[in-house]
């Protein structure tokens, strides 16, 4: 490639990287969930949107936030404060009340403040504070900026959110692709809009819409769910969560979701762009399923023991009469446990490497059919049964982090041909993480796939930096070598080299 031509790419990406972090500064929003919970971002999120153990624990629990831990110390003659004490009598009227009495479905704690007076006209709930003592200097009347702030007693009692959980997120990139005949490209990829949250912390439910993305995938076969974000007016994930179900530690989820396998979600990354392959990578040319896709199921998860997380499932694929079934179950060593309480510190040991190390093993199982409709009369139709079972590790230190990911699979017709051929796909990635600064994270990542067609080997260095919360401006490169397999002694293998540089930038509000 001709010398100018690289210096003008590499000045034209480095020039929009600029205007991109200079852009992202006129950002003023947040998402909904900070909204209704009324914290930062960062509580959840290293770098947005990648979640952090306190971000893991909400996910898991359905949405509800417990608040963000605090280490609890251990020292001779230091005594734990006492819990707040509560009303005796929950019918008791507190004074300035005007109701004689409240009731309804609502938790107690609810019905506890609208008994207090919560749900009093703004001035009322000011001036129903008892006069002082004569001994005492009168009190001012607060002024209006300090009034209390009063629900309505129908939205309390009924767990409607007082706040419409809505929220967009938006991603824009500019790519280089050596090997592309536009080889430079920019452009706005998708907008999707959010929703989440939880009725009275007794259920939970989220979706996501992609209001518009560049990629159109054109998807014939009937037989597949259809994927997430691969078209105009898609719905990604649309389900319902009955939390603590008749009282059990289990959380019954329905609706179109991405089954619990892995320990990541696929936008639990830093990067912009890229999945982790042993989630991401398809078997032939037929199939489109992939671990992360969502699907129709009904899935059954709970948290026991704090800190051991299970989960099982069952799809139900378009067109195809058998069930598909999934597992998963994960412990975690050390750190916050999967309800946000950290473990306690002993003040009077010395510092030990075990006070800031958490590992999180997690492993999975899935089994399917997919491939021609059965609902066809005629002819047995032509289909693949396929399994993919997986192992995760996670690995946190202080600022150091390292994820391991590795799934083995087999289809025995992936190609959907008369004659069935087996196939059997190995696929790894390993990835190390560190924080350079509260907003500044570097990472790189290692990929090893072999899909029974070649292997392929991926390189993946990234740097993701948030000027503000909401906003992450990301930079990574990829160097793919893929080979393909000899078709017969006499086929010479070749590779194919990959370069691609990606500058994006992803915002929610």
């Amino acid at each position: 490639m001709h010398p100018s031509k690289n210096k003008i790419s590499f000045g034209t990406v480095f020039s929009i990287f600029i205007l991109l972090v200079l852009a992202s500064n006129n950002a003023e929003a947040i998402p909904a969930f900070t909204r209704a919970n009324k914290v930062e971002c960062s509580t959840c999120h290293t770098i947005y949107p990648e979640l952090n153990e306190y971000g893991e624990a909400f996910l898991k629990n359905s949405y509800v936030y417990f608040g963000k831990g605090t280490k609890n110390s251990k020292s001779k003659g230091v005594d734990p404060a006492p819990p707040p004490s509560k009303s005796a009598d929950p019918e008791t009227i507190q004074p300035g009340n005007k109701h004689t009495k409240i009731k309804g479905s609502g938790d107690a704690d609810t019905l506890d403040k609208l008994r207090g007076g919560a749900m009093l006209p703004v001035d009322d709930a000011v001036t129903a504070t008892p006069a002082p003592p004569a001994t005492e200097p009168k009190v001012e009347k607060l002024p209006a900026a300090s009034k209390v702030e009063t629900k309505p007693e129908g939205i309390m009692l009924s767990a409607i959110p007082d706040q419409l959980p809505i929220s967009f997120t938006a991603t824009l990139h500019g790519t280089y692709n050596s090997n592309a005949v536009n080889e430079f490209d920019f452009s706005s990829r998708a907008l999707k809009l959010n929703a989440g949250g939880n009725f009275a912390e007794k259920a939970g439910f989220f979706g996501n819409y992609v209001v518009y993305t560049e990629n159109v995938a054109n998807i014939t076969n009937t037989s597949q769910t259809p994927t997430n974000m691969t078209g105009k007016n898609d719905i990604g994930e649309l389900f319902l969560i009955w939390r603590h179900a008749l009282g059990t530690p289990i959380n019954l989820k329905v609706g179109r979701l991405q089954p619990k396998l892995g320990l990541w979600k696929s936008n639990n990354k830093l990067a912009v762009t890229n999945s982790f392959a042993p989630y991401a990578y398809t078997v032939g040319s037929k199939s489109v399923f992939r671990l992360e896709q969502p699907q129709d199921a009904l899935e059954a998860n709970a948290v026991l023991a704090n800190r051991l997380f299970v989960a099982g499932g069952v799809v139900n694929r378009k067109h195809q009469n058998t069930k598909e079934g999934y597992g998963h179950v994960s412990y975690k060593f050390g750190g916050a446990d999967f309800v946000a309480n950290e473990p306690d510190i002993d003040l009077n040991k010395e510092e030990s490497i075990f006070d800031f190390l958490s590992v999180t093993v997690g492993g999975y199982g899935y089994f399917g059919t997919n491939g021609e409709p059965n609902t066809t009369a005629g002819s047995a139709p032509t289909q693949n049964k396929f399994f993919r079972t997986g192992l995760d590790l996670d690995i946190l230190y202080k600022l150091f982090r390292i994820r391991l990911a590795g799934v083995v699979g087999r289809d025995d017709n992936p190609e959907l041909t008369a004659v069935k051929v087996a196939t059997r796909s190995y696929v790894a990635a390993v990835e190390g993480e560190y924080s350079f600064l509260q907003n500044l994270i570097g990472a790189v990542r290692f990929e090893y796939q072999d899909d029974g067609r070649g292997y392929v080997r991926r390189y993946i260095p990234t740097l993701g930096y948030t000027p503000l919360q909401n906003v992450k401006v990301a930079m990574e490169y990829k160097h793919e070598i893929a080979t393909s397999y000899k078709s017969s002694p006499t086929t010479v293998s070749q590779d194919f080299v990959n370069r691609i540089g990606t500058l994006g930038v992803t915002f929610s509000f």
